[in-house]
């Protein structure tokens, strides 16, 4: 459990009223105290507030060992006002609304600047007496003042929601969605340039509901938008025509009735059915599918809470991969895990070739914020429930200043959560939870030895995953464990003592979506679009979700060069990548061109690159070849008949037969026949 989750009480509990859902705040060591938030949202979302409960935090804790509190089953990574907006990269956003007077990054900037003064001190706020008269207080002390309900909202959905400042976005994309059919006298819609801004009648309830029963009744295939309007003006508004004054003609009702634009009845044909809909209805399913669709003292003395502090570190294994394409001897794998100081519990995990680089650190951080089964599918691990349940960021994060503490990636991490210190190079005494827990390899005396494994990389990446989840389930962290009565029974290894503390909610993890880990952590890359799948150097990739998008039925219509998409990648596995087309992340899967071995499909970028490169040396060879090759067997033909390979004359005219090619057609066939019978 981490800062954020939502919470309810089945059937009630003290103050939790039932069917409410409460957000979890603060496990206050100091006053025992819980801090819960509940968010009043009004119907409009115009008068939504924010309300702080306090809670015994006894009480709390007996409330979820009893699982009379429970956690919801799907927790929402955006407020309720924002739902609707849920797996959107809300910082590109601008980019599809390049002509607002005032950009949606620089409103969630005004409204975090507005709270910035209590976030500096939210620690103080959270442990006073009264945190919501403390909150309040502080509204009054801004400058210029902040209203104390606002401010309030502001701040705790800030901190409820993983410190996201997307979460501060107003509701901007309600804006309009109101029931136009409370207003059948008013007509909506762009005016008419031609003939006036209130020609036209109001799209009614039963204005709309005609124009549905008229294109059911008259689609099919072949039959087009404006061949049902039409027939529909005729034959069910009845409308006439009427030419005016300049030629032109428009409908008219001998009755006065209304009757919809075209524009008014393709709005509401498409709004009930959906264009892919209308398409097949038009085209056809084949005719479809052919062309529109698409073919994540003791050190652990200064902290109490999971997620308070975090170490990382990386280390080299003792064997040496083997080459993908030469079954040569690489670089050795170096690993870097991130490591909680309360449990000793590994947290994450990830990897580079031959040195401490920050693409591993930034795959650990990737590994620690999602969901491990999740992580664990990446990379084909079978994954049992409960055997390594950690999730989300810390705001307390230890790295070395190596490449882990490279400035682009300490800027960008910075955005979600403070590195409070940066222990010094060669020495682990400042980071000794993670020093500790590294593989120990023996030293062997004499002549230099070293280990080429039988592994290929992504099957070492594998052993270690596994490793890790060994270690969580084994490594002994006695010395973590006090008198306490409550742990009397506690196994003590990292997973048990992780699962005391995260039930009582004594965890400080941030929590973060799958698609924000991925723009976040993981490395972007260029993918080129095509019409059966996006492709990474040889390797093509797909996924049913992303085929539903339509977008391969636009590049099988684009005559241009495969355009390029914005993807994500784990550097030691490309079995799975992301591909983000209208600001959503799909995953998609690697697919062999034909019915092959599926374990060639776990590869590393690096490997990719390298086999990409090699097809790059045989294609280059193989178009001499082809044209040597093709000169040596016509010379051959020229040995063997004394003849040219093209040694036909071409003449005018239709050719003739004579009785003399007629005759030795005949012979021809007898030789044939008799060959054939035999």
């Amino acid at each position: 459990m981490h800062i954020g989750t939502q919470l309810v009480a089945p059937e009630g509990f003290d103050q939790l009223v039932q069917g409410v859902t409460y957000h979890f705040l603060k496990s206050d060591a100091t006053n025992r105290r819980v801090l819960l938030v509940h968010f009043a949202v009004a119907k409009s979302f115009k008068q939504t507030k924010a309300n702080l409960i306090v809670m015994k935090r006894d009480r709390f804790e007996a409330g979820i060992s009893d699982e009379k509190i429970v956690p919801l089953a799907v927790q929402s990574p955006l407020p309720p006002w924002l739902k609707e907006k849920e797996g959107i990269d809300l910082s590109s956003l601008d980019l599809f609304h390049p002509r607002l007077r005032i950009p949606y990054r620089s409103r969630v900037e005004d409204r975090l600047l507005s709270i910035i003064s209590a976030l500096k001190s939210v620690e103080t706020i959270l442990t006073a007496p009264n945190p919501a008269a403390e909150i309040n207080r502080r509204a009054l002390l801004c400058d210029p003042i902040q209203h104390e309900t606002r401010f309030r909202l502001r701040l705790l959905t800030y901190l409820c929601f993983g410190c996201n400042v997307w979460s501060l976005l107003p509701p901007f994309h309600r804006a309009g969605h109101w029931p136009r059919f409370d207003h059948p006298s008013t007509k909506f819609g762009a005016p008419s340039i031609a003939y006036g801004s209130r020609y036209g009648y109001p799209s009614s309830k039963d204005m709309a509901e005609r124009c549905v029963l008229c294109y059911i009744m008259y689609a099919k295939v072949g039959m087009t938008m404006t061949e049902i309007y039409r027939l529909s003006m005729t034959e069910q508004f009845k409308c006439k025509t009427m030419t005016l004054d300049s030629g032109m003609e428009i409908h008219v009702h001998p009755k006065g009735e209304p009757f919809p634009t075209y524009w008014q009845f393709k709005y509401r044909i498409l709004k009930e059915f959906g264009l892919e809909q209308v398409q097949r209805a038009l085209y056809g399913d084949v005719r479809h599918r052919a062309r529109l669709a698409a073919t994540k003292g003791h050190f652990s003395e200064e902290v109490a809470n999971l997620y308070e502090k975090v170490e990382a570190d990386g280390y080299f294994t003792s064997e040496r991969p083997r080459g993908y394409i030469e079954g040569a001897s690489l670089k050795p794998l170096c690993v870097v895990v991130g490591r909680d100081v309360l449990s000793g519990k590994k947290l994450g995990i990830g990897f580079s070739f031959g040195a401490e680089r920050s693409t591993a650190y930034r795959m650990m951080l990737f590994c620690m914020a999602v969901p491990k089964a999740f992580f664990c599918m990446l990379f084909g691990i079978p994954f049992h429930k409960g055997e390594w349940n950690s999730e989300g960021i810390p705001s307390h994060f230890g790295v070395d200043r190596g490449p882990g503490a490279r400035q682009a990636l300490i800027a960008d991490l910075e955005k979600r959560f403070p590195i409070k210190e940066i222990a010094p190079s060669w020495s682990p005494q400042s980071k000794a939870t993670i020093e500790s827990s590294h593989p120990r390899d023996l030293k062997m005396e004499g002549q230099p030895t070293y280990i080429l494994s039988k592994l290929t990389p992504v099957q070492m990446a594998k052993k270690e995953i596994l490793r890790l989840i060994k270690y969580n389930h084994t490594a002994d962290m006695s010395d973590r464990i006090d008198p306490d009565g409550d742990l009397a029974f506690v196994p003590p290894n990292p997973i048990s003592l992780w699962n005391y503390y995260d039930g009582r909610f004594r965890n400080d993890a941030q929590p973060m979506s799958i698609d924000e880990a991925v723009r976040t952590f993981l490395t972007p890359v260029d993918l080129s679009l095509r019409d059966d799948g996006v492709w990474l150097e040889s390797r093509r990739f797909n996924s049913p979700e992303l085929e539903k998008t339509g977008i391969y039925a636009k590049a099988a219509r684009s005559n241009e060069e495969a355009p390029k998409l914005q993807g994500y990648l784990l550097d030691l596995c490309v079995r799975y990548l992301w591909v983000e087309v209208n600001a959503r992340l799909y995953l998609v899967e690697a697919k062999l061109r034909n019915r092959g071995n599926q374990e060639t499909l776990w590869t590393s970028f690096e490997e990719l690159k390298q086999w990409s490169d090699a097809r790059r040396k045989v294609d280059s060879a193989f178009g001499v070849h082809q044209h040597a090759a093709s000169s040596k067997y016509m010379n051959r033909f020229r040995e063997a008949t004394g003849k040219s390979w093209n040694s036909g004359v071409r003449r005018t005219g239709k050719a003739t037969r004579d009785a003399t090619a007629r005759q030795e057609e005949a012979e021809a066939k007898q030789h044939t026949s008799a060959r054939n019978a035999a």
